[in-house]
């Protein structure tokens, strides 16, 4: 009898200081998309969430009128779309293929003789973009529109980063063998897989109740938003002092330069994608999720955050 009755002490202790009622707790709660509307909210707290939406979508919201798009956005989009996927990607293949069409001995760096980027991959890709933007269409409420527009932008910069890839490839493969070409994507998806862990586990401790995981983060994003466009400032200017005093750099290091360069961009791209892109669309998914708990939260007006046009065949919002 006393056994049992220690045990029972000891089942209620459990019990009662919740230990196994956080353990069950945990368990459901894995994954970072089945967090409720208010731990949905912890996600304000995120120091890239704070910077896209004060920086991107508060922006994209004022070309938006009750689910219309302003007319100037449209003329935006179209003079975007020419200069991105239509004239940038295009000359990129452009520059691809002149560089095959060239006498080796003409070249600084050799070529692989065998284009990967070819104007069948340029149409295919370009196809791609075209069907994502399509079914894109699918998603009017009005709240969701300047995360659909920026999506765009995002798969142009996929697009883009592809076919820098595969012209990096053309000009490594004659330098470097085929295994470490592939070494190299191998360390990069490691890399984006250890990136992508860390900011899974940071937004659940954000979201479940243990915000102090992200304060780093948020200094992060800050430094980025201060000193960011300075570096890049900076990078322009010693390449225009480069060219303005024609310095001259042996075959090799301009080599191991781009490929220095080719790495750093594609982690700086996949970085760009997992700490700030990531988290401001999970951030819609819930606002997709609990549209009228974010409604009511963010003092909307039904028409301001559906738009006359979705509650036109969704008019038991209305009532």
């Amino acid at each position: 009898m006393k056994v049992w009755s220690l045990w029972q002490q000891f089942l209620d202790i459990l019990w009662n200081r919740k230990y196994i009622g956080i353990l069950i707790e945990k368990m459901k709660k894995k994954s970072i998309f089945k967090a409720s509307f208010e731990e949905s909210l912890n996600l304000e707290d995120d120091g890239f969430v704070q910077y896209q939406k004060g920086n991107v979508f508060s922006k994209l919201e004022t070309y938006y009128r009750e689910g219309k798009s302003k007319l100037v956005l449209h003329i935006q989009n179209i003079v975007f779309t020419l200069i991105g996927p239509v004239f940038i990607n295009f000359m990129i293949l452009v520059f691809s293929l002149s560089l095959h069409d060239s006498d080796p001995k003409d070249l600084r760096l050799p070529i692989y003789q065998h284009p990967l980027l070819t104007a069948e991959v340029y149409l295919v890709c370009f196809l791609i973009w075209v069907f994502i933007i399509l079914i894109g269409k699918v998603f009017r409420k009005a709240f969701i529109l300047p995360y659909r527009n920026h999506f765009h932008v995002i798969t142009f910069l996929i697009w883009l980063s592809l076919e820098f890839n595969l012209l990096a490839i053309d000009m490594s493969l004659p330098t470097l063998s085929i295994w470490m070409v592939a070494a190299i994507f191998v360390f990069i998806t490691i890399l984006a897989y250890f990136m992508f862990s860390l900011e899974i586990e940071s937004l659940k401790k954000l979201m479940y109740g243990n915000g102090s995981g992200s304060s780093l983060r948020n200094k992060i994003a800050n430094k980025i938003a201060i000193y960011g466009m300075s570096f890049l400032g900076i990078g322009v200017i010693i390449n225009f002092i480069i060219k303005s005093f024609s310095i001259k750099f042996s075959t090799s290091l301009e080599g191991l330069g781009l490929l220095i360069t080719w790495i750093i961009l594609n982690i700086a791209v996949i970085a760009m994608l997992i700490y700030i892109e990531f988290p401001s669309y999970l951030q819609a998914f819930y606002k997709w999720k609990y549209p009228e708990e974010y409604r009511e939260w963010e003092g909307k007006t039904v028409e301001e955050w559906y738009g006359k046009k979705y509650l036109k065949k969704h008019k038991e919002l209305l009532k």
